[in-house]
């Protein structure tokens, strides 16, 4: 059987957590490889993904220790998508309040992120 990697780049800018994690994650650039196999069919040819990767502490391609976690990628391009939630809401919320209560509504969101047993799910059924 044929299996090829396919590589992307995820960039956050808030932390995020994922589903098993018990930390959050930092913000930042994320390199995440899925992995596909080919499926032939009776008239055409695909790949299906078999495993994601997010590589944590470096890239593919650097000689540094890295962790590697394997991922949903439904469940990271929510987090994704929040996270971009996440950042139109304070721009929102910078406009019309003042830097103190600015303050204390991140406080709020870092609060509420911390939550190890939480799905990310749970923050969209909200």
């Amino acid at each position: 059987m044929s299996v090829r990697t396919i590589s992307n780049v995820y960039r956050f800018k808030h932390p995020f957590n994922l589903t098993g994690r018990t930390r959050n994650l930092p913000a930042g650039t994320y390199c995440v490889e899925t992995y596909e196999e080919l499926a032939e069919g009776d008239s055409f040819v695909t790949y299906q993904p078999v495993l994601s990767l997010l590589h944590i502490n470096g890239t593919p391609t650097s000689d540094a220790a890295r962790l590697s976690i394997l991922v949903s990628l439904e469940e990271l391009d929510l987090a994704l998508v929040m996270d971009e939630i996440a950042e139109e809401e304070l721009a929102l919320l910078d406009a019309d309040i003042s830097e103190q209560e600015l303050h204390l509504v991140g406080e709020i969101h870092r609060a509420s992120r911390v939550s190890s047993a939480r799905s990310p799910f749970a923050m969209v059924i909200r």
